[in-house]
């Protein structure tokens, strides 16, 4: 505590540190070791505290050791004794002092800080087991913006007037009530995620499958997303590290920050924490959208200080497209994941105002299809006619309308099915090959970043929310399935030798990945779009869930096959998806595998829950109120609620509906 989180360490030696101060209690039949800087303002972004415990017996500490050496000395001298043994130990040793008092280390000197640790001595007999529980808590409330954003806003460091805090600590005065809360309710929160991982575990999912799709839930609890103390939701697009140093360094968070185009292939965190994934519409409606309509793909923080309405934004310059269109669909998302018919009143002239601009931008002449200059989320400006903005809007016509329905403007879902229905013959009409969708450009239009006769992997992602949506087929259903095949077919690449990575290599060697473009029949640009070359895992996974739902079941298992091979841990962290950052929120897309695998929808607002048919293990399921497990039983199929509520109207089970199900 003291340091400025820029400078690494050495050792126990950094600016900013000193006056640390460790203290040792017993408590409850725990010893706390609390790490504080008293020295510390109020204000400043280390100020805040520590807390390792050990609930063993006999546990000692050492709060102020400055080389391992010593601490593995301390550790090696630990030997079965009584009380009377501790006038013998070195002053530097804490004795575990009667409950509610403390022992203490002397404040650490200027420039240095201290280590602490806790030993827990256990005996234990031939054959039997023992265990020791360690609790390590924290509590900083002092967030401030020490990152760097895009419209020229520079950080500032130390305490400045761009505070944001630390929602999690306006519920407990400091780590030491946190400590507590977890030691007191330590068997109920063991349980539930305990209970949680067997649910998915212990479904018909594969043990691969179980692996890498509950590892989706480490991207959410990673740095890339954080609670301000109002408790509104953030997300960089990942964490820098060391293998992610880029144009702003190599600490903090990559690209800040709730970037649309990159969270509208992020569905786990809508499915895994619905309240968190509406906080940030709320941001998107209330902060980031203009008045006349637009939604820049960049928030500046705090929320009081000027969005990027007027300025260049980075990433791609203007406002993006698709994240645009993509804020329509993640509306109906969170509607049908329970926001509820008040919330979605409160953002619907939002919601029309959005797709009125969009349609009066790039739409003029009501031709259905978008032209001109499209933003997207390949940090280049897209343009002419194609399909991975073409869907969107398809897409976005779709949610729109149904959204409208809902509030019953049957007007305006008239107005908007008529123009779904005239843009979907004309970007079929335009751009299907008989092989794949391409992309036509116009006259005036630029050349430079296109991809023109190539094939997109991305192609039909508007399909592929649509899927999730339950809002039908956008382009005949033959064209989406052949050009989904075609897509694995150019861009699946097994190995790597000898390929050439322009920008960066996210597969090498003897390893698989999905090409973002290939050009299978020649014709590749001068300039193709940026990033052609390169694997992304949120595309991967979005294409191989899109296939599962078209039934291109080999397709899928190759691409994931591929993906999960490489994240196997030998080569890479299987909890850490790198694109530009660490933990890449893009990679969220993967919770879609396991929605496809599963069959798994479910639509709050008629209260239908929908699943594939079962293994003999079944299917692990989730609502808005809770989450459990569905199996088949010799008389029918059982549902079991394992945590919070079920209320569920309709059950489908492969197509049949089983009435009355409760």
């Amino acid at each position: 505590m003291g340091g400025d989180g820029v400078l690494a360490p050495d050792g126990v030696r950094a600016p900013g540190y000193g006056g640390n101060v460790n203290r040792v209690n017993r408590d409850g039949g725990w010893t706390n070791l609390v790490l504080e800087n008293p020295s510390l303002s109020a204000d400043h972004p280390g100020a805040g505290s520590m807390v390792l415990a050990c609930d063993a017996p006999l546990t000692t500490a050492l709060p102020a050791w400055t080389s391992p050496h010593q601490f593995l000395d301390f550790m090696r001298s630990r030997q079965p004794f009584g009380p009377q043994d501790w006038a013998h130990m070195p002053s530097w040793i804490a004795d575990p002092q009667p409950t509610g008092t403390w022992s203490q280390a002397r404040p650490s000197p200027t420039g240095a800080t201290w280590n602490g640790g806790l030993a827990g001595q256990i005996d234990v007999p031939p054959g039997q087991s023992v265990q020791v529980r360690f609790v390590l808590t924290w509590h900083f409330p002092n967030r401030y913006v020490n990152f760097t954003q895009f419209g020229g806003i520079r950080p500032e460091w130390g305490a400045t007037r761009h505070r944001l805090g630390n929602h999690y600590t306006t519920v407990h005065a400091d780590a030491l009530a946190v400590s507590r809360q977890v030691q007191q309710q330590w068997k109920g929160l063991e349980s539930v995620s305990r209970r949680w991982v067997r649910t998915v575990a212990g479904s018909g999912l594969s043990a691969t499958e179980t692996e890498h799709l509950l590892a989706q839930a480490a991207i959410i609890r990673s740095p890339s997303f954080f609670r301000d103390e109002d408790g509104r939701f953030y997300g960089f697009e990942g964490v820098h590290g060391a293998s992610t140093t880029m144009w702003s360094g190599d600490v903090g968070g990559s690209c800040p920050l709730n970037c649309t185009h990159v969270f509208a292939y992020a569905q786990g965190l809508a499915k895994l924490f619905p309240e968190l994934e509406r906080s940030m519409r709320r941001t998107q409606f209330e902060v980031m959208q203009a008045p006349p309509g637009f939604i820049p793909h960049r928030l500046i923080a705090p929320t009081h200080l000027p969005q990027l309405w007027d300025r260049p934004i980075g990433g791609p310059g203007e406002p993006a497209l698709d994240g645009m269109l993509a804020t329509v669909l993640q509306t109906y998302r969170e509607v049908r994941t329970g926001a509820g018919q008040d919330w979605l009143r409160t953002y619907w002239p939002n919601i029309h105002r959005l797709l009125e601009y969009v349609a009066a931008s790039w739409d003029p002449q009501g031709t259905g299809m978008l032209h001109g200059i499209q933003p997207s989320t390949h940090d280049i400006d897209l343009a002419g006619l194609n399909t991975f903005m073409g869907t969107y809007w398809l897409a976005a016509l779709r949610a729109g309308e149904e959204l409208a329905r809902l509030l019953g403007h049957t007007d305006i879902a008239t107005r908007w099915r008529e123009w779904f229905e005239r843009s979907s013959v004309a970007y079929d009409d335009a751009l299907f090959t008989g092989e794949y969708y391409i992309q036509v450009l116009e006259e005036g239009d630029p050349t430079k970043f296109q991809w023109e006769r190539g094939c997109l992997s991305d192609q039909l992602i508007g399909q592929w929310w649509a899927h999730t949506l339950d809002l039908g087929y956008l382009l005949p259903a033959d064209h989406v399935r052949t050009a989904l095949a075609s897509v694995v077919r150019h861009n699946l690449r097994t190995g790597f030798d000898g390929f050439d990575h322009p920008f960066r290599s996210f597969a090498v060697q003897d390893e698989t990945g999905l090409l973002m473009c290939s050009w299978p029949h020649g014709g590749r640009p001068a300039t193709p779009t940026r990033y052609c070359d390169e694997v992304w895992t949120g595309i991967e996974q979005q294409v191989a869930a899109h296939c599962l739902m078209e039934g291109l079941t080999e397709e899928a298992d190759a691409i994931l096959t591929g993906l999960w091979a490489r994240y196997d841990g030998r080569r890479r962290n299987p909890y850490n998806q790198v694109e530009c950052g660490d933990h890449y929120v893009r990679a969220l897309s993967g919770w879609t595998v396991l929605e496809a695998r599963t069959g798994h929808r479910w639509d709050a607002t008629t209260g239908t829950l929908q699943v594939a048919a079962m293994p003999d293990g079944g299917w692990p399921v989730l609502t808005d109120g809770g989450w459990g497990t569905l199996r088949p039983v010799p008389d029918g199929v059982e549902l079991t609620c394992r945590h919070g509520r079920f209320e569920i109207e309709r059950l489908v089970v492969d197509g049949q509906d089983l009435l009355g199900a409760r």
